[in-house]
């Protein structure tokens, strides 16, 4: 096996002692060495991904005082509302959390706000709203960390908030009653990478605890580090792994394990809401992947908080009807399509502005605002054009009365909500994390903030930072390919953010019957030798004519493809090396 990817001896040291302590291929434990795990405990811990080795949900801030609080109100039959946000991460942390309320037997309501009319997180007209309900306990899913006047506007009225939440907390908190997230500066919990839809399974965890506890004292026990999953809440994984994949999260620590067995749920389909949404996606029957929920599941969910009412995103998941689950899969279906088109036409205008106004090479931030925008796909067209142009991008739908709602979207070495924090002199407010972030901005703030928010970026990246970037893990041969290999890798998914596919080396290879296949995917068979295996390119059709009888090296993901009922080996290419190149 070629080593050409392990940077010391110590590391290849490592790799031999890994592979022979843990009678794994080598191959496997370079990967994991690559991805930072290089204990046997930590390897172990990653292979098995058990859900006896969470961590405690009373490690997080405020978690025995939201209990507590949450204890009185169920006791005494107070009004409990959940309120949530419109994307995929919110509606599902809202949704788990109203399961969850119902199956111990307390009615909680919900309030997802549209995003057109109310905005981003709590709104204090919103709060206002809610008092006239009788509501007397509010908890937050998915949003509330930057929320002041809104928090405050409760208290004054006589409701206690209590905030889950995972998004980048500024140095002064909210007055909240609780504030349950775990990138809070003085949290002791010791993932910070949870979604907002793990964060709610936390609390559902930690007041299951309690309630099944016959001494509450002991329920808030702060010594043991690990908490395993109680079978009650395992049915919820399904909507912890929709909202968290939807939401971008890092696929890591607590959040593969919970991600992992969610995506068994998934598959399985028990939920009527989701075996509805499979069908009206063409997936009855299918196994669902990270990448299934990315690009087919979760899009329809969060076009409906994109142009209209969120709500419908929580029916669906809470319904018992298979009827009712139908009608709202069907629903978010035709409002994807819609998406789609005005998605379609933004993303060609966005191109067309940044090609004629804007001179790319010396950008090291995009900012695009337009009046004719849809605030709810700006975010959508944003990642495109970071695909595109790979800059850090913030698009801006301005309204009739010159206030603009953006949305921006970054790339690895620019910490988006750090740098906002440097422009915060003129925006309205912000919020968000390293990749994503929303902003409000007045009409006449716009250039000066591009102007500003250049200069930060300026400062914290490099050339070469412009540049994407495919990290190999290692040298491949194709007649090492089998069966064994790829099941062994198929060990360490789910892949996504923070733990990628592995992609590999392949040099030297011939390339026999290259043909377009579908709608401009490649497709070839690439040879070593005697050994030779199937590779396909996805939109990868322009590199046909430059494929002749030279030979090539390929960057390469390795897979088992079924097909008609009779498994393959089967390359996706990443990238090719041609010779003049």
């Amino acid at each position: 096996m070629q080593r050409l990817w392990i940077e010391s001896e110590q590391d290849f040291k490592l790799q031999d002692y890994i592979s022979k302590t843990l009678q794994i291929d080598p191959l496997i434990a370079q990967i994991l060495i690559n991805r930072g795990i290089k204990t046997i405990e930590g390897i172990k811990d990653f292979l098995t991904a058990s859900l006896d080795e969470l961590y405690n949900p009373f490690l997080l801030p405020d978690m025995k005082e939201a209990v507590e609080r949450i204890g009185l109100a169920i006791k005494s039959g107070e009004k409990i509302l959940i309120y949530g946000d419109y994307d995929v991460d919110g509606v599902t942390a809202t949704s788990l959390l109203y399961l969850f309320f119902k199956e111990i037997g307390y009615e909680a309501s919900y309030y997802i706000p549209n995003r057109l009319r109310d905005g981003y997180g709590l709104r204090e007209d919103a709060i206002c709203r809610i008092k006239e309900q009788g509501i007397n306990l509010l908890i937050t899913a998915d949003c509330g960390t930057t929320s002041h006047s809104a928090v405050k506007k409760a208290k004054d009225l006589g409701i206690d908030v209590i905030v889950t939440d995972h998004h980048e907390p500024p140095q002064i908190l909210p007055e909240a009653y609780a504030m349950i997230n775990p990138n809070r500066i003085d949290s002791a919990y010791p993932f910070n990478g949870l979604a907002g839809v793990g964060v709610a399974l936390k609390l559902a965890q930690g007041i299951y605890c309690c309630l099944n506890s016959s001494n509450n004292v002991g329920a808030y026990n702060y010594t043991p580090l690990h908490s395993p999953l109680e079978p009650m809440l395992y049915k919820y994984l399904d909507l912890v792994a929709l909202g968290t994949v939807a939401d971008i999260s890092s696929l890591t620590g607590e959040n593969r394990k919970l991600v992992k067995e969610g995506l068994k749920l998934l598959s399985k389909a028990d939920r009527k809401g989701i075996a509805a949404l499979k069908l009206v996606s063409n997936l009855d029957g299918s196994d669902v992947s990270v990448g299934t929920i990315g690009f087919t599941l979760a899009p329809r969910i969060n076009a409906a908080g994109r142009l209209d009412e969120a709500n419908v995103g929580v029916m669906l998941l809470t319904t018992a009807s298979e009827e009712e689950a139908i009608k709202c899969a069907k629903i978010l279906d035709g409002k994807n399509r819609e998406r789609q088109m005005i998605e379609d036409k933004m993303l060609n205008e966005a191109i067309e502005m940044i090609d004629s106004k804007i001179d790319i090479k010396h950008t090291n931030a995009i900012v695009l605002s337009s009046d004719k925008w849809h605030q709810g796909v700006i975010g959508i067209i944003a990642s495109k054009i970071v695909d595109r142009y790979y800059r850090p991008t913030i698009l801006i739908s301005v309204n009739e009365n010159g206030i603009g709602k953006g949305s921006a979207r970054s790339i690895p070495g620019f910490h988006l909500y750090q740098g906002l924090s440097e422009c915060q002199s003129y925006l309205e407010a912000f919020g968000g994390h390293k990749y994503a972030a929303g902003l409000s901005i007045r009409k006449e703030n716009i250039d000066a903030f591009s102007e500003k928010i250049n200069e930060v970026a300026a400062s914290s990246l490099k050339k070469e930072d412009f540049i994407p970037k495919l990290y190999i893990d290692g040298g491949l041969n194709v007649k090492e390919l089998n069966f064994n290999l790829l099941k062994e890798i198929e060990r360490l998914e789910p892949f996504g953010v923070g733990n990628p596919e592995p992609v590999f080396a392949i040099t030297d290879a011939e390339v026999l019957y290259p043909k377009i296949v579908g709608s401009n995917h490649l497709k070839f068979k690439l040879r070593q030798g005697n050994a030779g295996a199937d590779a396909i390119g996805f939109n990868m059709g322009g590199f046909i004519d430059r494929l002749n009888d030279e030979k090539v090296d390929a960057a390469v993901t390795p897979k088992l493809n079924e097909w008609q009922g009779t498994l393959a080996v089967q390359m996706k290419i990443k990238d090719i090396k041609f010779p003049d190149n």
